[in-house]
């Protein structure tokens, strides 16, 4: 499944449907599970999703959104049953698909190259258009990228292979260019380099090659200073005060983002609607209403709110957030006693300020499996004194 995201939604859609049958099957067969209540606030949440049919503004929107996080509702159903794996079968499986990055990264780079020479637009080297053969999208390729890169660094061991693997896949993420991951990223590469890595040699080394190559990319990668240079424009004030704005404006990411956060809070403003939401998928036409209104850019019409917890708080409401929240919680304190999987979870809280990332299949299809596989690692003791104290 996890060898399926980068391929298109067809193939990693009919890997989703195979393992969930399988899953299933399973389940009925064996009959030998045991409930994992880990996974129960998940389960909880995605039920929301159905739940929210009954007082949805848009109820048309929200059986479309509903067929869109089906999967998040199915993994976090099967994951209730799943059995436990163990941490080192966990830790292969990464290993194992940290390779495959490394050969899909190459390959990218290599027609990167060859689109380069041949029309001489240095843009094909980074963000979007990089992964672009495979229509992907930058960030949430980099979201993916970052979590294994740093599940490498943070088992780092002395060798070559380890070492190579682990740099190819930082220079992969400079050149995807994503902001807010790489930022996140290399401030988690320096506390794991400082406080995981025990051997003065690989801490010294790694401590190097992160530093060399985040100065280089931002000094001789035009593309990405670029992109992090522009940030320093940002018009709080315009962003939201402004009744209208200039046609062919020039928005930096962080404003974008702050627009969405106005757009929450006019569509928002009843205390019914701070309780349940507007529902699942309904604040698709306001979104496009009030960006017409203040004469935005066209692209920014069909944009959803770019933050995890707004598109929540939005569309589910209170009840929909704090489930959101039980869910993190969770995952925050079983990560963190599973340490090797603590910086997905870093990562991932992260990106949620600046994407909606379960409400993209790429983003479902990654965070739902990463999150029961860490929910199912073997030790019952801790995960039901978790659930307890929580």
């Amino acid at each position: 499944m996890l060898v399926s995201i980068p391929f298109g939604y067809f193939f990693s859609s009919l890997t989703f449907v195979i393992w969930a049958i399988y899953s299933f099957v399973w389940i009925i067969k064996e009959k030998k599970f045991k409930l994992n209540k880990l996974v129960l606030p998940l389960l909880f949440f995605s039920v929301l999703f159905f739940i929210s049919l009954l007082w949805s503004q848009d109820l048309s929107s929200t059986l479309h959104g509903i067929g869109r996080q089906l999967p998040l509702f199915v993994f976090a159903l099967v994951g209730v049953f799943l059995p436990e794996i163990s941490e080192q079968k966990f830790r292969l499986m990464l290993k194992k698909y940290a390779i495959l990055l490394c050969v899909l990264g190459v390959i990218l780079f290599l027609m990167a190259i060859l689109k380069y020479q041949k029309y001489q637009y240095r843009n094909f080297l980074f963000y979007h258009d990089l992964v672009s053969p495979l229509n992907l999208n930058a960030i949430y390729v980099s979201y993916i990228i970052s979590s294994i890169f740093l599940f490498k660094l943070n088992t780092l061991r002395k060798g070559i292979k380890d070492f190579t693997i682990v740099s190819f896949l930082f220079i992969f993420l400079v050149f995807l260019s994503s902001k807010t991951i790489l930022f996140t990223t290399i401030l988690t590469s320096f506390g794991i380099i400082f406080f995981r890595i025990k051997s003065k040699f690989l801490k010294a080394l790694s401590f190097l090659v992160v530093v060399l190559l985040t100065l280089s990319a931002l000094v001789f990668v035009k593309s990405l200073q670029n992109r992090f240079t522009s940030e320093f424009d940002t018009s709080y004030i315009e962003i939201f005060k402004n009744e209208s704005f200039k046609k062919g404006r020039v928005y930096t990411g962080l404003e974008a983002r702050l627009l969405q956060i106005r757009v929450f809070k006019e569509i928002v403003n009843k205390p019914f609607e701070y309780v349940f939401g507007v529902g699942l998928d309904a604040s698709e036409k306001e979104i496009e209403v009030i960006h017409k209104r203040l004469n935005t850019p066209e692209v920014f019409q069909s944009y959803n709110f770019h933050n995890q917890y707004i598109q929540v708080l939005t569309e589910l409401g209170l009840i929909g957030f704090i489930l959101f929240v039980l869910v993190l919680i969770i995952l925050v304190k079983k990560s963190a006693y599973f340490n090797f999987v603590f910086p997905f979870t870093v990562i991932t809280i992260a990106l949620f300020f600046t994407e909606s990332v379960l409400w993209r299949q790429r983003g479902i299809m990654f965070f739902g499996l990463m999150y029961i596989l860490i929910m199912s690692i073997n030790n019952c003791n801790e995960g039901k004194q978790q659930i307890s104290k929580i």
